[in-house]
């Protein structure tokens, strides 16, 4: 399986470097007749657009009162953009399928064609970061057959399946275990953990939703999404906490005009996830706004243990995927108040359910012996915006949040055919916030305005947990200040050689919590780009996650315990006193961010794109015993022993303990016979480090009378975990429950007006299971998806479905309990083949 991995490296590097000059010299032969007058420039610039068949992306202030010269010739579509711009003071960057207008000083990133140019990973509108941007677009997503925004994000090879995602199952490993209360999916960047992921709706944060202060991206209707934008880099700086591994931005679409109505069904072949999902899509513009809405239902049966073959060691009745429900509402709209103010505004409404079953064991029901556990979950939040040009291309910027999310669930158990428990659980998440910021030129450069961008705003996110898991009331409240500054060194209207576009980025932010200290983060990004066709990047950074609300402050057990499991030569009848769970007094974690890059877009149509990335993470929260046993005797834990500890020291660990207070000694507890306490509560003080390489490529042609876009993407990851200073070091990537050293994913589709085509193949590189000795390898997974619409009728499509073609299944693990999910739920997943049809309707 490594050799298989290894091919397919060499296949991703092979394709670039084989397709790189073959691709360039096909783009420069293919040209077009233009014969147009002069013109308005945003119109001359659409025209060509329209004619080379490409995405024009341009802010309309930096096209406003320009005008194009004569385009007269049979040109590509790099010379005539080019031919239209010059003397006109903007730039064109040229990326897979699109081409994108603005001024000489920045490079920018996709944006709708009538409104400024919106950016992920930094607050100055038009200024890309030093990092990659990953780009899904709304096209890519149909293209896939995807039809939820988490299919998008277990998809990507950057993203891990582990953490807060539907049917992660039972004994998956620590980090995987009841993260998921209520059937949400989230964004996991490198398998760090999904709250170390920030995810925006627009720009805004959004609703946290259950235990793990993330968002829930499938209560989002795809249907609205207009892209995904990625960056892969600590981004804490620009956006505050949680942006460890990175900052995904969806956009939603903000100038859709007509209405839609979609019906899909679907099944996997070898049973259950038998899906229904029906949804409509509405909007109008108007001269001066618009509104979008989006309405989405979706329902999955469950996949049963007894519909798979490699799950024999698990209880046949089972659910490996829970049994679901979803209701979505999205509304979005932006309404132009005069020339220099503009409102708009996002609302997210979500209710859902999720039911699963687990038998304790292998033959009996688990309404016999197991649990029953059904959740629902109500999600809404609400973001107001307010922008106004103040003059001398100047916007102030102001935005509001407030978001709910109620989760409540019961869990039965059974034992002998009868219900002995019956758990109730709730969690109550609200969220409020409020920023401001300006931002605008401060003065001009030969190569253009250095940007300035300041702003300061305030959080405040609650948390309410009651029933089985504890009642908790917490609330966390943060300010916070930042600044952003762009200086352009060199611009291409300058033409020096070897400096085509030169220019350096800095941030500085900090944060104030009220159970926290300040956090001040800064981050530096070089961008250089010797050529047009080449972008070099390098950008470091400092970033950081608050613990969350119920890791910081669910409380901890305190035990008595016999001593003579922790040390030898003790007295007999000697006791120890330990504390573990969770401790109020830990803090943040932090980490350092380093990423470099290079983006080579040698012809129309064609990008690749390579980054290395190293990521330091520091003060992550743990216990710090792997296991306590010999501690006493063992030098290494001293910092988390308390020897011969006083009553009243006990009495007051024993007081602020979750009740009850737990004697496992086998005798009464007396303060005298205690000889040490052990603190095995969480703490600060765990190691990691994320290191690899994504790489990727992009290249769309005029092909057989339509477009054909070929893509391929791989991340290699290397991470490795010390758990306490003195500890040794372990594996993490290419482990069981962590991602794989390598992930890929390519496609090729083609499309016209009509028809569509599109094939996927996804690899996931085999892992090994440490928990047995000698070690086993567990092979990795090839799946291969297909997907093709047709037009049907006027505005009538119609498109089939088969993803997992070859019915590719995960490898069986060894388990301990029938109750355990017997193969790597965070790498694999139980569907299986999927055949599923979908009729659209637009008008």
């Amino acid at each position: 399986m490594l050799k298989k991995s290894r091919s397919l490296v060499a296949l991703l590097v092979g394709s670039a470097a084989c397709l790189s000059p073959a691709v360039a010299l096909a783009k420069q032969q293919q040209r077009q007749s233009y014969d147009q007058p002069a013109q308005d420039l945003g119109d001359a610039l659409r025209s060509v657009a329209k004619t080379a068949n490409v995405e024009l992306y341009a802010s309309s202030r930096d096209l406003e009162g320009k005008t194009a010269p004569l385009l007269k010739g049979v040109l590509t579509t790099r010379e005539a953009i080019e031919a239209l711009l010059k003397d006109s003071g903007l730039t064109a960057r040229f990326e897979a399928g699109s081409v994108i207008i603005s001024q000489s000083a920045v490079a920018p990133l996709a944006a709708s064609n009538d409104e400024p140019i919106i950016v992920t990973g930094s607050r100055i509108a038009g200024v890309a970061p030093a990092a990659p941007v990953i780009r899904i677009t709304s096209e890519d997503i149909r293209t896939a057959g995807q039809n939820d925004l988490g299919e998008v994000a277990r998809s990507l090879p950057q993203n891990f399946g582990g953490g807060q995602n539907p049917g992660i199952g039972n004994g998956q490993g620590a980090g995987n275990e009841n993260a998921n209360v209520n059937g949400a999916s989230t964004f996991n960047l490198r398998g760090i953990g999904p709250n170390a992921t920030l995810t925006l709706l627009n720009g805004n944060r959004f609703a946290y939703t259950g235990v793990s202060s993330v968002i829930d991206v499938s209560a989002i209707p795809v249907s609205a999404v207009e892209r995904v934008e990625i960056v892969a880099d600590g981004a804490s700086a620009i956006y505050g906490a949680d942006a460890v591994a990175g900052v995904v931005n969806i956009i939603l679409k903000s100038d859709y005009d007509g209405a839609s109505a979609m019906a899909r069904v679907g099944a996997s072949t070898d049973g259950g996830n038998v899906q229904q999902q029906y949804g409509l899509l509405g909007g109008t513009r108007w001269r001066s706004g618009g509104v979008i809405a989006a309405y989405d239902y979706s329902r999955s049966t469950a996949i049963f243990a007894g519909d798979r073959s490699y799950t024999g060691t698990a209880n046949p009745a089972s659910t490996l995927f829970p049994t679901q429900q979803r209701h979505s509402l999205l509304i979005s709209g932006h309404q132009a108040l005069g020339t220099s103010v503009t409102l708009s505004a996002d609302m997210l409404y979500k209710s859902s359910r999720n039911h699963a079953v687990t038998g304790f064991t292998l033959t009996a029901d688990p309404r016999t012996s197991g649990i029953d556990a059904a959740t629902r979950s109500e999600i809404f939040g609400v973001a107001p915006t307010l922008k106004v040009e103040i003059g001398g291309d100047w916007t102030f910027k102001t935005s509001g949040f407030f978001g709910t999310d109620r989760t409540a669930g019961v869990t039965k158990l059974f034992a002998g055919g009868a219900e002995i428990a019956s758990f109730d659980r709730s969690f109550f998440n609200r969220n409020l916030a409020v920023e401001g910021g300006f931002q605008g030129p401060l003065f001009a450069l030969p190569a253009g305005d250095i940007r300035l961008a300041i702003g300061a705003g305030a959080r405040r996110n609650q948390l309410k947990t009651g029933g089985a898991v504890g009642d908790l009331v917490k609330r966390r409240d943060a300010i916070f200040a930042y600044g952003e500054i762009h200086l352009p060194i060199t611009a291409p209207a300058q033409d020096l050689a070897g400096l085509h576009r030169l220019s350096l980025t800095g941030a500085l932010r900090f944060e104030d919590y009220s159970d926290s200290k300040g956090i001040l983060t800064p981050k530096l990004g070089l961008v250089w780009e010797p050529a047009g066709m080449l972008r070099l990047g390098v950008s470091w950074g400092r970033s950081f996650k608050m613990p969350t609300l119920l890791q910081q402050y669910s409380g901890y057990s305190a035990v008595l315990a016999p001593a003579a499991r922790y040390g030898a030569g003790l007295p007999a009848g000697a006791t120890v006193l330990y504390a573990a769970g969770s401790d109020s007094r830990i803090g943040p974690e932090r980490s350092e961010n380093w990423t470099l890059s290079a983006q080579l877009t040698p012809a129309d149509g064609l990008e690749i794109t390579a980054a290395w990335f190293d990521i330091d993470y520091r003060d992550r929260v743990a216990t710090p015993f792997a296991s306590s046993l010999g501690a006493l005797d063992n030098p290494i834990f001293a910092d988390s022993i308390v020897r011969a500890p006083t009553a009243a020291f006990q009495g007051e660990i024993i007081n602020d303990a979750l009740p009850p207070f737990q004697n496992a000694s086998g005798a009464a507890y007396d303060p005298a016979n205690v000889v040490a306490f052990l603190d095995l509560r969480d703490r600060n003080i765990a190691r990691q480090r994320y290191r690899g390489a994504d790489l990727s490529l992009r290249y769309q042609i005029a092909f057989g009378g339509g477009d054909l876009t070929l893509t391929a993407a791989g991340t290699l990851l290397r991470s490795r975990q010390q758990l306490r200073p003195d500890a040794l070091v372990t594996r993490l990537a290419g482990t069981l429950f962590h991602p794989a050293r390598f992930r890929a994913r390519g496609g090729a589709s083609w499309s016209t007006d009509r028809v569509s085509l599109a094939a996927f193949v996804s690899h996931s590189a085999a892992i090994t299971d440490v928990r047995r000795s000698p070690a086993a390898t567990v092979r990795g997974l090839t799946t291969v998806d297909l997907n093709g619409e047709v037009e049907v009728g006027r505005g009538t499509r119609v498109s089939l479905a088969a993803l997992n073609l070859f019915n590719a299944k995960p490898a069986p693990i060894v388990t301990t309990s029938a109750a355990d999910t017997p193969y790597d739920t965070t790498n694999y997943s139980p569907a299986g083949r999927f055949l599923g049809i979908t009729v659209r309707q637009e008008w």
